[in-house]
């Protein structure tokens, strides 16, 4: 998914980060652990910059509600990040959040950061009928899930963010980061 050189891909939505964001989540590529209840979903896709260029080793921050709507303020359950692998790839295990009061639909927090500032954002569920009852909703940040055979569900999801330009860079160092 890339575009020519003037062309732009369309940022993805910032949204508001809500209430239960703690800095801080583990590293890991699966939120399911022993005594996690719910219907077991995969996420996956990729974090691409404005021209359509994958971002390797960008940020996914995860934090979302149980499958009663609860979310953990003492510890880390449903809270983690994972990485970008060199083409801009991502997975993470987790499971269906369930719907909490005053929100309409499901939904997953999300901050990703690659060579740019972090974007908050919420990923939605298309076999949520209640989703456009929510204030938040948005159809760009919509996951199309497919139930698995096995009883699982499956969702993909690719991030666009700004990258840092040269003008914004302030050392030989970040530049050298930058994705082109």
């Amino acid at each position: 998914m890339t575009t020519s050189d003037t062309e732009e891909l369309t940022l993805t939505p910032a949204q508001i980060e809500g209430p239960y964001y703690k800095v801080g989540s583990p590293k890991r590529s699966t939120l399911i652990e022993p005594g996690i209840t719910g219907t077991p979903l995969v996420l996956t896709g990729q974090v691409l910059n404005e021209r359509g260029k994958p971002i390797p080793d960008a940020v996914l921050d995860f934090w979302q509600s149980d499958d009663r709507g609860n979310y953990d303020m003492v510890g880390n359950i449903l809270r983690g990040h994972v990485l970008t692998d060199q083409h801009g790839r991502y997975s993470l295990e987790t499971i269906v959040p369930a719907c909490y009061e005053p929100r309409q639909a499901r939904h997953v927090h999300v901050k990703v950061q690659g060579v740019s500032r972090p974007y908050t954002t919420q990923l939605y569920f298309s076999d949520d009928p209640d989703r456009v009852k929510d204030n938040f909703y948005m159809k760009e940040l919509e996951v199309q899930i497919d139930d698995l055979p096995d009883g699982r569900k499956r969702g993909q999801y690719t991030f666009v963010i700004r990258q840092v330009t040269e003008k914004d860079n302030v050392t030989p160092e970040s530049l050298a980061s930058r994705v082109a």
